[in-house]
């Protein structure tokens, strides 16, 4: 797939999902929205622009072109806060494949219904 891909949250859930999604790589446009700025050092090391801010602000969402975007990933660490980001993602742009990577498998229906095209559960870690 061709065109922008905003990365909201990056972490291992993230970099799981790019993993399994189609990019070319030389061609990519990925810009990566994450309060840490260690995630985004990485991110940068991974060729992504940035923007540093929290997903659930619409006004960071617009600054990384969220509105523009052919594709928009949710990779949050708390479903809840991926829940509302999923659907600001979708009022700001109703063509872009929106991308979850969810924690609870419950939550699942609850991201497809607010405007999620793609949905990973990702197994949670025992403590």
């Amino acid at each position: 797939m061709s065109g922008l891909t905003v990365v909201i949250g990056y972490g291992e859930a993230a970099l799981d999902v790019l993993r399994h999604l189609p990019v070319q790589s030389e061609h990519a446009d990925v810009v990566v929205v994450d309060p840490d700025a260690v995630a985004l050092t990485g991110a940068i090391a991974n060729g992504a622009r940035v923007v540093r801010g929290d997903g659930r602000d619409i006004c960071v969402l617009q600054h990384a072109g969220v509105q523009f975007a052919a594709r928009v990933v949710v990779a949050v660490p708390d479903d809840q806060e991926g829940v509302l980001i999923a659907g600001v993602a979708r009022n700001l742009n109703r063509t872009a494949v929106i991308v979850a990577a969810v924690r609870e498998s419950a939550n699942q229906d609850l991201f497809t219904r607010l405007g999620a095209d793609e949905v990973f559960v990702r197994a949670r870690s025992v403590r």
